[in-house]
C-alpha cells in the first residue's frame, strides 16, 4: 500500500500520511515522497492550497527509528526534505490529531497554518533518544517564544491541544469529527483569492521574520509593484466594482 496520498479536489490539494498501524511513523521514502508531493502541488497551475493530515491516530509520531541504525552518521542538507530547507511558494495547512511528535512536529512547523483537535498531543522526544530536533529547534523559538519552546525542546515531555493553543502552536481546536471539514473550509477559503497575491504574501511573510523593519518594507514595495500590475489586481478590481466573485487566473 502507498504509504502516502496525494489529491487535488478543485483547488485544494491534500497531503496524506497513510500508515496507521505505525502512528504514520516516517520512513525515509515517506520524506521524500511528502517533498515530491509538496513540489508537484507548487508546480500546478490548479493547486491554491494544500491540506497535510494523517490517519488513523495520529498525525505523525516522528521519524521512523528503526531505520536509523542504518543511517550513515552525517546527513548532508538538502532543499528537497521539508525538515532541510524545502520551501513550498502555496499555502499549507496541517490538521493535526492525536499524536504530533518529533519529525510529525516538525512536518507541521512548515505548514503555515496549524489546526488540531482535542485529541492532539504535541511533543520533541529526541533528547531521549540522544538526537536532535533540528528543524523544530529552528523554528519553534520564533513561533512560541524562547521559554515555551525550550520547555518543549529540553524536557521531551508532551503537551496537549489545549497548552498547544494557549502558547500559539496552533490557532484552532476542534472536536475530531470537525477536523477534516474546518482544514476544508479554511483551505477553500484561501483557495477563493488571488494566486499571486496568495504566494507574494506568503513570501513577504516569512521573509520578512528575518528581515529589519526597513528591508521588509523595501520587499514590499517591489512585490506590491507585482502585485498591482497582474491580471489578477486587475480583475480583483473589476469583480468589486461590479460586485461579483473575482475569476482569477493566477
Amino acid at each position: 500500500m502507498e504509504e502516502i496520498g496525494y489529491s487535488v479536489t478543485g483547488h485544494v490539494a491534500s497531503l496524506r500520511l497513510l500508515r496507521p498501524e505505525k502512528l504514520n511513523a516516517m520512513t525515509d521514502d515517506m520524506y521524500r515522497a511528502i517533498g515530491d508531493a509538496l513540489q508537484e502541488a507548487d508546480a500546478d497551475p490548479q493547486v491554491r492550497c494544500v491540506i497535510v493530515s494523517g490517519s488513523g491516530r495520529a498525525f505523525s509520531s516522528g521519524h521512523d527509528l528503526l531505520e536509523f541504525g542504518e543511517r550513515q552518521a552525517w546527513m548532508p542538507w538538502s532543499g528537497e526534505r521539508f525538515d532541510n530547507g524545502l520551501e513550498t511558494a502555496k499555502p499549507t495547512i496541517a490538521a493535526i490529531n492525536g499524536y504530533c511528535l518529533a519529525g510529525g512536529l516538525e512536518l507541521a512547523l512548515t505548514c503555515d497554518i496549524r489546526i488540531c483537535d482535542r485529541t492532539a498531543q504535541f511533543g520533541c522526544p529526541e533528547p531521549r533518544w540522544g538526537i536532535l530536533h533540528g528543524y523544530g529547534a529552528l523554528r519553534t523559538p520564533g513561533l512560541v517564544g524562547t521559554s515555551d519552546a525550550m520547555r518543549l525542546l529540553l524536557t521531551g515531555e508532551f503537551i496537549d491541544a489545549a497548552e498547544a493553543h494557549r502558547i500559539g502552536l496552533v490557532s484552532m481546536v476542534t472536536e475530531p469529527d470537525d477536523l477534516v471539514p474546518a482544514a476544508q473550509d479554511m483551505a477553500e477559503k484561501i483557495a477563493t483569492n488571488s494566486p499571486l497575491a496568495l504566494r507574494l504574501t506568503k513570501d513577504l511573510a516569512r521573509r520578512g521574520r528575518d528581515m529589519s523593519l526597513a528591508d521588509g518594507l523595501r520587499l514590499y514595495q517591489e512585490y506590491s509593484r507585482l502585485a498591482f500590475s497582474s491580471d489578477d489586481a486587475r480583475e480583483g478590481t473589476r469583480a468589486f466594482a461590479e460586485r461579483r466573485d473575482p475569476e482569477y487566473q493566477g
